[in-house]
């Protein structure tokens, strides 16, 4: 019996941007928000990093932007999403890996809070 595409799996070998890893991806974002969130919760995540997650947050929901919303809707939101998700890979890329590991393996066998 073959066995389900693991979300660690998935974490370990993602490179490229062929169709299939764009794929992947898009049915692993619950996950990563899962592992977003329980990397804001650890204590062992420095500091700088929630603070550039929460802040990145605050931008988006201030109303100065540097595309402004109104006029062009879909591309006003073009910066806050680029600056979220820059923020949110900061914090995935530069977290202790044994803590990134450790979360992502519990998200990956279904296991609640750690």
């Amino acid at each position: 019996m073959k066995t389900l595409f693991r979300f660690s799996q998935w974490m370990e070998s993602a490179s490229g941007y062929s169709p299939a890893a764009i794929l992947a991806f898009v049915v692993h974002i619950p996950n990563f928000v899962r592992l977003i969130h329980r990397l804001l919760q650890d204590p062992r995540v420095p500091l700088f990093l929630k603070s550039l997650c929460y802040g990145s947050l605050a931008y988006l929901i201030y109303p100065n932007d540097l595309i402004r919303d109104y006029p062009n809707y879909i591309f006003g939101h073009v910066d806050d999403a680029i600056v979220l998700f820059l923020a949110f890979r900061k914090l995935i890329r530069d977290s202790p890996p044994e803590v990134v590991r450790e979360h992502v393996e519990a998200i990956s066998r279904g296991r609640g809070k750690v």
